[in-house]
C-alpha cells in the first residue's frame, strides 16, 4: 500500500481527499500546513505527496522545492492541487518547483475519478523508474 502525505490546511476539504485516498487504497499522512508537511515528510518517508498550494507557514510552492532540495537524488512523486489557481502560469511555477503533477482539486465525482487514476499513474510510473534503477 503507497503512503500518501496529504497537505490541506481546510478541515473539510482535507477530510473529502483523505476520503478519496483511502477509499483508493492509499495511506493517508495528514498535515495541515508547510513547516507540519516538511517535518512529517522527513519522518514518515511518504511515498507521494500530494499538497494544496495556498497553506500556512510555507506555502505549497515553497514546500515542494525544500522537499526537493531535502531528498535528492531520491524524487518523491509530488502533486499540486489548487482550487483558485486556475492560470496556465501557476502550472509552470508548480512545475519549475519541482512538482510532477499540477491540477484543480477535484469537486465532482468525475474529477475525483480523474484525481485517483492520475495519482495512480505516477505512482505506477514512479514506481517502475525505482525498480528499474535499483536492479
Amino acid at each position: 500500500m503507497n503512503r500518501v502525505l496529504l497537505v490541506e490546511d481546510t478541515e473539510l476539504i482535507l477530510r473529502v481527499m483523505s476520503d478519496i485516498l483511502t477509499t483508493g487504497g492509499y495511506e493517508v499522512i495528514e498535515a495541515k500546513d508547510g513547516e507540519a508537511a516538511l517535518e512529517k515528510f522527513i519522518e514518515e518517508k511518504p511515498d507521494l505527496v500530494v499538497t494544496d498550494c495556498l497553506i500556512p507557514k510555507l506555502d505549497g510552492f515553497k514546500l515542494v522545492k525544500s522537499i526537493r532540495d531535502f531528498e535528492s537524488p531520491r524524487r518523491t512523486p509530488i502533486m499540486m492541487l489548487s482550487a483558485i489557481y486556475r492560470k496556465a502560469n501557476y502550472q509552470q511555477v508548480a512545475m519549475d518547483a519541482g512538482a510532477d503533477l499540477y491540477m484543480m482539486k477535484p469537486t465532482t465525482p468525475e474529477e475525483r475519478e480523474e484525481f485517483l487514476h492520475k495519482l495512480n499513474a505516477l505512482a505506477s510510473r514512479t514506481a517502475k523508474v525505482t525498480s528499474s534503477t535499483s536492479v
